[in-house]
């Protein structure tokens, strides 16, 4: 807390409009109902319309996978801690199918044990409180 007012003390989510047609187009590629493939391809267009100052980067429809959804997200949403989610969504954190450099410890890449997924508890946490259960692999 901030007693001498110079900051704001309450943390909240910020939610960017690209962020939003992201989840939206992919959601409509998972099959959600309620949505339509027009629009999704509408909207990541909005997104590479604004990137680009023009509509040379914009694609098909034919493009719009969820390969290009993981993509887009990682231009988009760079920096912005999205990645690693993004990542265990797409089932590419720990497998063997998406490498990067030092993934698993290794020069070219790695796939990692599954349990990484998640991450450790705290030991003062599972210290302090017996009913907690330390995730497994850690």
């Amino acid at each position: 807390i901030d007693s001498k007012g110079d900051h704001v003390d309450i943390d909240f989510p910020l939610f960017r409009l690209p962020e939003m047609y992201l989840i939206y187009a992919e959601a409509v590629l998972r099959g959600g109902t309620g949505g339509s493939m027009a629009t999704a391809l509408e909207y990541v267009n909005i997104i590479r319309q604004r990137a680009y100052n023009n509509t040379s980067g914009n694609i098909t429809q034919a493009q719009l996978t969820l390969d290009f959804i993981i993509d887009e997200r990682a231009r988009e949403l760079y920096w912005e801690a999205f990645r690693r989610t993004d990542l265990i969504r797409f089932n590419r954190f720990t497998s063997s199918s998406y490498l990067w450099p030092w993934k698993g410890g290794v020069p070219n890449g790695r796939g990692v044990e599954t349990y990484h997924r998640l991450f450790p508890l705290p030991s003062s946490d599972v210290t302090a409180n017996p009913n907690l259960v330390q995730n497994p692999g850690y």
